[in-house]
């Protein structure tokens, strides 16, 4: 016989199991801040010290399966798709078996015949949803910051990027990218700034300061920012100049291959291809180098070094399209960035060379319905409609300019006006802005297990750095004295 008071047994049991997940969660739909981050996050040390702990325990890990690879990387190479969420790594691989006159689907990105693969939490100290400026602080010095923030931490304490700690042990060191070098995610490799938009004091660190003042190869966008925009006398450009007698300096693709052919081969190499951002590949000049160009001539200038190279290379400007939530903008810069990482395969020896694949954050682009095998990806499958009996488009975005309204303000087909470089339809009508789902990770080379499973972001130099016995964290090189 059940005992009368069961249901009172059962609610106080109820209670019981719940009483620890609302002490812990939040209640659904207060948007007021609860809590605020622990204050140990705004230091330095605190990173530092959680990524040691989760380098050890990935170490163990490896130990434990029998894991044997005793290969250090004498050479680095990090391509950070700026933008580069799982959304948009799917949308361009389909692109790309579609330009090749295939279905799509069944397509790889070079990126996707790596090995091993993982995922990263993109968060920062203050902020759910990161922008460039803290991701990359975190990709490249090991450290979480506050939004906005290069090169510190949330206190302000300057802390040293792994290409700082390359050049330390004797490497050759570049950066590329296609945005201006004075942007957010190069400006991680040798900056230290409270603020991302100050550019003109990004740009005189680039060139006075180390660790930029020491790079071997210097290629990107943002001419303004040395010399044109500065308020202060300083012609950026001319310190280059004097500081490097023996340099080449690039404005266009031709003179970029010239530099490797003149008199001074392993001389440093500064290429400044554009007064701002470099032109979208769609919009480019053929004067314009591709990713995929100044990978090669950066690897090229930087392989002769006998102590290896630490390289870091960004696909900018994906980030850019998604942002204007113009999708064919944005995918043909991934099959940009996706070209720049074959490059750097095909011209890389996979035992020495540890190539680390990943992006900073991601964005709110969707690809949704059930379109037909081989449907144009930047187009739609008209079968698929809403609730109207309106059709909709295969990829959209959660926030953006347009929402394929007609006059009376209802949705229309966006069928006429979906074009290679037109606006994608979205729903929230806003700027396009980041989301805050993890990215992923791809690697090959030496100790490329190491990056597998879900981890922070900020764990990745720690990775490389022990990989590539750099940095004053544990090593491969210690592990094995």
């Amino acid at each position: 016989m059940w005992p009368k008071n069961l249901h009172c047994l059962m609610l106080l049991l109820s209670l019981s199991l719940l009483l620890p997940l609302l002490v812990n969660c939040r209640v659904l739909g207060n948007t007021k801040r609860q809590a605020e981050p622990n204050e140990d996050e705004r230091t330095a040390s605190y990173w530092l010290e959680q990524a040691q702990r989760q380098l050890a325990e990935r170490l163990e890990r490896t130990r434990v399966a029998g894991g044997g690879d005793k290969r250090v990387a004498k050479n680095i190479i990090m391509l950070m798709g700026d933008g580069l969420s799982i959304t948009t790594m799917t949308a361009a691989r389909i692109l790309k078996g579609q330009h090749a006159g295939q279905s799509g689907e069944e397509c790889q990105l070079a990126m996707e015949q790596f090995p091993y693969s993982g995922l990263s939490k993109t968060y920062c100290t203050d902020s759910q949803t990161a922008d460039s400026a803290c991701a990359a602080t975190a990709c490249l010095t090991g450290i979480k910051t506050n939004y906005g923030s290069i090169g510190q931490s949330a206190q302000g304490a300057h802390v040293e990027s792994i290409l700082q700690w390359a050049q330390r042990a004797g490497k050759a060191t570049g950066i590329v990218t296609t945005t201006r070098l004075t942007d957010a995610s190069p400006a991680a490799t040798y900056a230290h700034v409270k603020k991302r938009t100050q550019e003109l004091d990004i740009g005189r660190q680039l060139i006075e300061d180390a660790p930029g003042r020491n790079l071997n190869v210097i290629l990107g966008g943002g001419l303004g920012k040395f010399a044109s925009e500065r308020t202060d006398g300083r012609d950026l450009l001319q310190q280059w100049h004097d500081a490097n007698p023996d340099g080449c300096f690039a404005r266009t693709l031709a003179e970029l291959h010239n530099c490797s052919t003149t008199d001074h081969p392993n001389g440093h190499l500064l290429g400044v291809f554009s007064d701002s951002h470099m032109a979208y590949h769609l919009a480019a000049s053929q004067d314009q180098p591709r990713l995929s160009d100044m990978t090669a001539a950066a690897i090229a200038r930087l392989s002769p070094h006998s102590s290896g190279y630490f390289m870091f290379i960004e696909g900018g400007r994906i980030d850019h399209g998604h942002h204007e939530t113009r999708a064919g903008y944005a995918l043909d810069e991934m099959l940009e960035f996706d070209a720049a990482v074959e490059t750097a395969v095909r011209l890389t020896d996979a035992h020495e060379t540890l190539i680390v694949v990943t992006a900073d954050h991601s964005h709110t682009l969707t690809m949704a319905g059930y379109a037909n095998r081989g449907t144009s990806i930047l187009g739609m499958d008209t079968s698929q409609r809403d609730l109207d009996g309106v059709p909709y488009s295969t990829l959209n975005y959660a926030i953006g300019k347009w929402q394929s309204l007609n006059k009376n303000n209802k949705r229309e087909n966006p069928a006429p006006h979906l074009s290679t470089t037109s606006f994608t339809p979205s729903y929230i009508h806003a700027k396009g802005v980041h989301s805050g789902e993890d990215v992923a990770i791809f690697t090959q080379g030496p100790q490329s297990h190491l990056f597998s499973g879900v981890m922070e972001q900020n764990l990745l130099p720690h990775l490389m750095g022990y990989a590539g016995c750099l940095g004053q964290g544990d090593t491969l090189c210690k592990q094995h004295k």
